[in-house]
């Protein structure tokens, strides 16, 4: 190997990466996290304190599902992998497309359609390819607290569209890595908590290692195409990672 190229090649790269406009995703986790309704909120306790230990930490219990999060395989099949059993790369510096579904203004409980699905890759300019990160923008984020549309707090994690079969059937059949969404169940579609369609859960991707990120924030201001970049925690058996999500784009 001449390591003076690979040294250049790596200086290249860095300076490459660090003029990408960074897109910070992920949403703060917290008490007050948005969570989809039958999952409990992250509970943070002082356990040591600045004026009474002499330097401050807190105790965390997180579910699994919180915030910005990937659901490993292991989710919904018994013979998937866990989120520790996850290549540490698997979501680092891959492409992803973006599919802006926000025009479609789609309501609680309605499936987007294939049609959907593919005027917006046409919309976006771009083809699916292989081993890329399906982003499917609802637009739903605009319903969180401190944004335009606000509802009550709980409201976002009772209400979400979907993924119909067909557009489920379309991003498996493309062989992404992951289907990733702003809403908190990403296939599945809910209206009030009655829940309906999600069977990329179930059939389409978890059980075929597609795995599925949920809850991003901010997708509006992200380009359709870049790159992904985020770390599952290696959580020995675990079902689902906190993420922290970078989108990176020209």
């Amino acid at each position: 190997m001449n390591t003076e190229l690979s040294a250049s090649n790596l200086a290249e790269l860095g300076s490459l990466v660090r003029n990408l406009r960074i897109h910070d995703v992920t949403p703060d986790l917290g008490p007050d996290t948005p969570m989809f309704f039958p999952n409990p909120a992250p509970i943070m306790r002082p356990f040591a304190r600045h004026a009474t230990e002499g330097a401050a930490s807190n105790t965390w219990e997180i579910h699994e599902h919180s915030g910005a999060h990937v659901d490993a395989p292991f989710h919904f099949d018994e013979h998937g992998k866990t989120t520790d059993e996850l290549a540490a790369d698997v979501l680092f510096m891959r492409p992803f497309k973006k599919y802006d579904l926000s025009p479609f203004d789609l309501q609680p409980g309605q499936p987007a359609s294939l049609d959907q699905i593919e005027t917006a890759a046409a919309t976006g300019g771009f083809t699916l390819d292989a081993g890329d990160v399906a982003v499917v923008d609802f637009g739903y984020d605009k319903y969180l607290p401190g944004e335009a549309a606000a509802r009550e707090p709980q409201w976002w994690g009772r209400n979400q569209p979907g993924l119909s079969e067909e557009a489920c059937e379309y991003f498996a059949a493309a062989q992404v890595t992951a289907v990733a969404s702003d809403t908190s169940a990403c296939d599945l579609s809910v209206a009030d908590g009655a829940m309906s369609a999600g069977t990329g859960h179930g059939h389409h991707f978890l059980p075929r290692g597609i795995l599925i990120v949920e809850c991003l924030r901010g997708l509006g201001a992200v380009p359709a195409t870049g790159l992904i970049a985020a770390l599952p925690l290696k959580l020995a058996g675990s079902t689902a990672s906190p993420l922290r999500v970078l989108l990176l784009t020209d």
